[in-house]
């Protein structure tokens, strides 16, 4: 289990903003909401008996972490490859020798973005409780 400390920010809706301090592991993902000051936030479900200020542990199974961090960068990597792929196969099919880097290279690139796009909409339409932290201590 991975675990953080961080401090209630605001509490609206059942939901709770937990300002956590980035730490070196993060290096510079920002798939967060990142703040200043090198501070992160982060929704939680909120329980009862939480009120804004407070300090917390929040859990996360690294089961989870590495499952969100494959999904984060394995997918975008392998969408990257097919997209080189179907860059070399379009150019050679229109017979173009000149510029067939250049096409796989922007291939490859427009599919990345379209699986990072593909991701963002993944994650809002199906967030997993198993991906989401955990209040575990007040």
């Amino acid at each position: 289990m991975m675990v953080e400390k961080g401090c209630v920010a605001n509490i609206k809706d059942g939901k709770a903003k937990v300002e956590l301090l980035r730490n070196d592991m993060c290096g510079k993902c920002h798939a967060c909401d990142m703040g200043s000051n090198n501070r992160m936030m982060v929704e939680v479900d909120a329980i009862d008996e939480l009120k804004v200020g407070d300090n917390v542990l929040l859990e996360i199974k690294e089961t989870s972490m590495l499952k969100a961090t494959m999904i984060m960068y394995g997918i975008p990597l392998l969408f990257f490859f097919v997209g080189v792929f179907v860059g070399y196969a379009i150019a050679n099919m229109f017979g173009i020798d000149n510029f067939s880097q250049m096409i796989e290279a922007i291939s490859g690139l427009l599919f990345t973005a379209i699986s990072f796009i593909g991701i963002k909409y993944y994650s809002k339409k199906v967030i997993n409780k198993e991906y989401k932290p955990v209040i575990k201590k007040i």
